[in-house]
């Protein structure tokens, strides 16, 4: 193998693995899967074709892979276990694996990844709004997420680094104070709620009883640094500047990351595309420049790119010829295309 990082391997993810078995063991820092969702459906890449002047083009479909299980659920679940068991044998102590799903099948994926990764190195299942405009149903709720399972290897050394998306309106609300330094908001400093139990010590601080969430030093120093507000009625809170936030810290909840669509400029005619953003997100929060990321169900090369774009090393693989050159040729869009290997199995 002429390089252990940037690969597109062509060929079926587990005899991939197995190629990589001796070289990459405990070697990646961070897996991302979009699977097979045992959806029941054909996928295929879409292609315009032979558009001239007073003609519209026409569209040509190229098979890309299929989503139906002649074994039903039991088959489609073995063939997610062998590969799943082989992923972990390429991850770092400190790595994690990111599994995307959707409502098909997320449940009895996560119930074989207790079992390989450990019930108790589940860190998240992250909602992601995937289209602004569900289907109507007959019966029932149109779907608009999909779920990313993220499992650590070894909960207490894995860590993710904050993630920030930009102000909007509704986060503006708040700061609603000003002073000479600018905008902030109000931070509770005393204990509300189901914080303010029996057993929590109140003390005394400048004047007021409360059971306050910081030590007397901690809130001390805040006085001293101006960032404690006094209101009326003698009742402290801590400034929190806007200046001082790099936007709304990011949950579980992933809404602001817009679908693929046709009219957007990163479209590729892959009908299960995911957008750089996502990826980006997932990488940038679990690793590090320069770590390894690995994708076994690459599709179009999204991993690849958004690996590519913040300077991690990546490796990708597919069974079709089509996911290979339609990732290649995006990666030479992003002049990346002198800086990896394609190995075929």
């Amino acid at each position: 193998m002429s390089s252990l990082r940037n690969l597109i391997l062509h060929g079926d993810c587990l005899d991939a693995m197995k190629h990589l078995q001796s070289n990459l063991e405990e070697k990646l820092q961070l897996i991302y899967i979009d699977p097979p969702y045992f959806s029941g459906t054909d996928y295929s890449l879409k292609k315009k074709r032979g558009s001239k002047k007073n003609q519209a083009p026409h569209l040509i479909e190229e098979h890309t892979y299929s989503d139906k299980w002649k074994g039903g659920l039991s088959e489609y679940l073995e063939f997610m276990k062998e590969r799943l068991i082989a992923m972990k044998s390429l991850l770092r102590e400190e790595g994690s694996i990111w599994v995307h799903l959707d409502f098909h099948v997320s449940h009895y994926v996560k119930t074989i990844m207790d079992d390989i990764f450990g019930y108790q190195n589940f860190v998240n299942e992250i909602i992601w709004k995937r289209t602004n405009s569900p289907k109507a149903q007959s019966k029932g709720f149109g779907s608009q997420h999909d779920v990313i399972l993220l499992y650590a290897v070894d909960r207490p050394k894995f860590r993710t680094k904050a993630v920030y998306r930009n102000h909007d309106e509704n986060s503006l609300k708040p700061y609603s104070y000003h002073d000479d330094r600018g905008r902030f908001r109000l931070i509770e400093i005393e204990a509300q709620g189901i914080q303010r139990s029996e057993s929590r010590k109140q003390f005394e601080w400048r004047g007021r009883t409360a059971p306050y969430l910081y030590r007397k030093e901690t809130l001390d120093e805040w006085w001293e640094n101006n960032i404690i507000y006094t209101s009326k009625n003698r009742r402290y809170s801590k400034k929190q500047y806007l200046e001082d936030i790099p936007g709304v810290q990011v949950s579980d909840l992933w809404l602001d990351i817009p679908p693929i669509q046709g009219a957007s400029k990163e479209y590729s005619g892959f009908l299960t595309q995911k957008p750089i953003a996502l990826l980006r997100r997932v990488i940038e929060s679990a690793t590090a420049p320069g770590d390894i990321v690995g994708d076994f169900f690459a599709g179009s090369g999204t991993t690849a790119i958004a690996a590519h774009q913040i300077e991690r090393n990546w490796i990708i693989c597919d069974t079709t010829k089509v996911a290979i050159d339609l990732a290649s040729s995006r990666l030479a869009d992003i002049d990346a295309d002198d800086s990896f290997d394609t190995i075929v199995l």
